[in-house]
């Protein structure tokens, strides 16, 4: 059989002749429109896939907000839960706290809850839920704390929260809301803002002080705020004493090297090490992967506004002030203030240009300056060593003075919160529908 009669007789079998068109276009037809059903199942599919991925994962769908008629803006910090899921902390900070725009008492609040699917219908909520607010003082932050009683549901909850006290006067308060929130007649009438977070969401963050039986504001303050503040200050102070290692290395390697470098037999007199400097080292050894740093500075001298009390014993929310107080001062506010005020001592300022460089044969090396080049090899030395005595008083200086007063800062603003913060527990505060 010729090639020819071969695909003449192969089109006849499978129908590919012009007679044969209408059957297939339609197999063609069927077998595009399967094919498309099977992508829109699994388009389908993967997309519910995603969306409940995306509910399992996410805690917070709301990160910024406005308040309606008073327009004060902030942010949200974040969701955190208790050990067990049944506790939730939605903690809040005004941008506009230094204004004295918002109330800093937590009975002036009231908030609302519901469910929510992403596409925002208002559902059910799948869990009892009760809660309270706080408010830590007049640092800005607020919180709605939330009590399950079963672990939190992967939910979407609907957060409506209310403030009772408008300290803001705004021409034409809540005439110009959003558009999502134009359904809602409330927005208008009071200054409200709404929140969406899921804190049945796996890896919510969790807080120990929640899991406490009251909620404390100080204790909560500390954990999701100071902490972190504290570990910043702690981290500059461990490498203010590195640096400081390091120039007091300088400084020994520059003194041996006056006892060793000669021009002509004349050597510099080692000059008198200042008093700020003179006997201080840096003791202990630097973290490593197995072991915690326990560098620390050995001094006689202190600069009359800096401490020298040992840091790393203790934390802000332990306190420091009252084991570094004077026995005869009752009271933290006057000795802080006393002693950022302090008066430099005499001889507590140094001045690199005060510092004597005299020489084995008399003279005086700063006479030389740089017209005679053959005194380099001194004049280096000498050049040298002030500059590191300069750069380790100065590092020396923002550790005693800056760093620890930071420390002592963030205790004050710690105490300020325990004795100024406010929880608001009333039956009414968290109305859920």
């Amino acid at each position: 059989m010729s090639f020819k009669e071969s695909a003449s007789s192969f089109a006849a079998r499978m129908k590919l002749g012009p007679h044969h068109a209408i059957e297939r276009f339609g197999v063609i037809t069927a077998c595009f429109t399967v094919t498309f059903a099977m992508l829109l199942a699994g388009t389908i599919t993967s997309a519910a896939s995603n969306n409940r991925a995306r509910l399992d994962e996410t805690a917070l769908y709301t990160t910024s907000f406005t308040t309606s008629r008073t327009e004060l803006s902030g942010d949200v910090e974040g969701v955190y839960t208790n050990s067990e899921g049944t506790r939730a902390l939605v903690l809040m900070r005004f941008r506009d706290s230094d204004s004295g725009s918002f109330s800093a008492d937590a009975a002036n609040y009231q908030a609302f809850l519901t469910g929510s699917n992403e596409r925002l219908d208002t559902q059910a909520l799948e869990t009892n839920i009760t809660g309270s607010i706080v408010v830590f003082g007049s640092t800005g932050y607020l919180g709605v704390v939330l009590d399950s009683d079963a672990p939190f549901a992967k939910q979407i909850l609907n957060l409506t929260l209310r403030a009772n006290s408008e300290l803001v006067y705004t021409e034409d308060a809540g005439r110009e809301l959003r558009e999502d929130l134009r359904d809602d007649g409330s927005f208008a009438e009071f200054d409200q803002w709404r929140l969406f977070l899921n804190p049945g969401a796996g890896g919510v963050e969790e807080a120990a002080s929640l899991d406490e039986g009251r909620v404390d504001p100080a204790a909560l303050y500390y954990e999701l705020v100071l902490s972190e503040e504290e570990r910043a200050v702690r981290e500059v102070m461990e490498a203010q004493l590195l640096e400081m290692g390091s120039y007091l290395n300088r400084i020994a390697e520059y003194e041996g090297e006056m006892g060793r470098v000669n021009v002509d037999g004349v050597f510099i007199e080692p000059p008198a090490v200042p008093v700020q400097i003179d006997g201080d080292a840096i003791t202990g050894q630097a973290a490593d992967e197995d072991t915690e740093s326990t560098l620390e500075l050995e001094t006689d001298w202190v600069h009359p506004r800096g401490y020298d009390f040992d840091w790393r014993s203790g934390t802000v929310e332990d306190g420091y002030l009252d084991e570094i107080m004077p026995a005869d001062e009752t009271s933290y506010i006057t000795f802080l203030n006393e002693k950022a005020q302090a008066e430099d001592e005499e001889g507590s300022q140094f001045s690199a240009n005060d510092i004597e460089w005299l020489l084995t044969d008399g003279n005086d090396l700063k006479d030389y300056g740089r017209s005679q080049q053959a005194m380099e090899p001194l004049t280096d030395i000498m050049n040298n060593t002030t500059q590191a005595y300069q750069e380790y008083y100065r590092i020396k200086n923002a550790y005693q003075v800056d760093s620890y007063n930071d420390l002592l800062e963030l205790e004050v603003l710690l105490r300020g919160v325990d004795s100024a913060g406010s929880v608001n527990s009333d039956e009414e505060v968290l109305l859920t529908y």
